[in-house]
């Protein structure tokens, strides 16, 4: 995360861990698609390796659900930022 300003108003920090949350959010979404892709690779090989595959599916979960609060956490910054800056 960025640090802040010495002289960063309330706004400004807000908006500021927004941009980092989108960043945050969009490198999570190519991490879980790239997951996604060897998944699918995986378990089109003639033999597929299944304790892979769960480990993989269980990340890609994981992943997923964090994916989903930080969205949460933008849209509720976001309308912070929208009501009060």
């Amino acid at each position: 995360m960025s640090s802040p300003a010495p002289t960063e108003s309330g706004c400004e920090m807000m908006k500021r861990t927004a941009k980092d949350l989108k960043k945050e959010i969009e490198k999570n979404e190519h991490r879980a698609a790239e997951i996604r892709s060897k998944i699918t690779v995986l378990q089109g090989q003639a033999h597929p390796d299944q304790a892979q595959i769960d480990a993989l599916k269980q990340t890609l979960e994981i992943l997923e659900k964090k994916i989903e609060e930080d969205r949460v956490s933008l849209s509720t910054l976001e309308d912070v930022i929208t009501e009060n800056c």
